[in-house]
């Protein structure tokens, strides 16, 4: 088995007005309940957050005091982040949820974005990372087609200091052990949305079975270049206390973007309950049908857990 290019994943992309025929069946193993059936073989994984280190920056970023909530109005689910690590790069991810804790709001995306490829967590068990150097930028306006053209455009904000990061367990395990927040300043709490770009939702948490609906919304290169494939649709695959899998559409630049379940509504999907972080793709090889795309990521429920280690208490803010 082998990674491939994120041109040729094996995905199916679905419309995001399309409601998927099936659940994969690479993607079905055991019950999807059973822990044993969402735990892949790292080696054949990887983290799809994009490297900008060599991107063209002509972007603006408005300093807080030029800040009104018609300047920037995007702060939530699906939004571009851009998040600079010393010594390591210059990094494309997208936000998951809004979350809240102790008057507090953050923005969630996955936590291998705010770490070093070699860094395992910024608090508990293991932490090795001191994140107060790292910058973190959110688009608010223009931000289609950032990722894939190699030229960082639209107008940004720049959040505060991560507060919690983690992409892995002691024992190196990342999938279902990958998560992390940045704290939104104040003066931005009045221009945070907290629903799903055309999906909508969360409300709610979802526990994702074999053959739910999920949808999310990414800037993944490829699959997530234009506006009308960002939101895209897949079938769950089941899910554990920690950990989520399923065939969903997702390429560099889906890390941390959020997957909520979806219902029909008419002729198109909404969302629901929030099913938790997008961190991993790979390839699963089934004997019958040959290879098919699979994506993992971090509950809801495991989410929350692991922000305990930083002393936040966290919970979702419904869109």
């Amino acid at each position: 088995m082998r990674l491939l290019r994120p041109t040729t994943l094996g995905f199916v992309i679905l419309a995001a007005c399309a409601e998927p025929s099936g659940p994969p069946t690479a993607a079905v193993r055991g019950t999807g309940t059973d822990a044993a059936s969402i735990a892949p073989d790292e080696s054949q994984l990887t983290r799809p957050r994009v490297d900008l280190s060599a991107a063209v920056d002509e972007r603006t970023i408005l300093p807080l005091a030029l800040v009104t909530p018609a300047a920037a109005s995007n702060i939530g689910p699906g939004s571009a982040i851009l998040i600079t690590i010393p010594d390591e790069g210059r990094f494309g991810c997208t936000a998951n949820f809004i979350w809240s804790a102790g008057g507090r709001r953050f923005l969630g995306s996955a936590g291998h974005c705010f770490l070093p490829a070699a860094s395992t967590a910024t608090h508990g068990v293991g932490a090795d990372y001191d994140a107060s150097g790292v910058v973190v930028d959110v688009c608010v306006e223009n931000c289609d087609g950032n990722f894939n053209i190699n030229r960082l455009v639209g107008t940004w904000v720049r959040l505060d200091r991560v507060a919690y990061a983690r992409q892995a367990d002691a024992s190196g395990r990342g999938v279902g052990n990958d998560f992390g927040v940045v704290f939104i300043p104040r003066e931005f709490h009045d221009l945070i949305r907290t629903s799903m770009p055309v999906w909508g939702g969360p409300t709610g948490t979802h526990a994702l079975q074999i053959g739910d609906v999920g949808c999310h919304y990414g800037h993944g290169l490829v699959v997530g270049e234009l506006m009308p494939t960002k939101a895209r649709s897949g079938v769950g695959g089941g899910s554990d206390a920690a950990s989520w899998m399923g065939d969903f559409a997702a390429a560099f630049g889906d890390s941390g973007s959020g997957m909520v379940a979806c219902e029909p509504d008419g002729l198109t999907l909404s969302g629901r309950g929030a099913v938790g972080v997008l961190t991993h793709i790979g390839v699963s090889i089934d004997e019958a049908t040959g290879a098919h795309g699979v994506t993992f990521g971090t509950t809801m429920s495991r989410a929350v857990e692991m922000a305990r280690e930083a002393n936040l208490r966290l919970t979702l803010v419904d869109g």
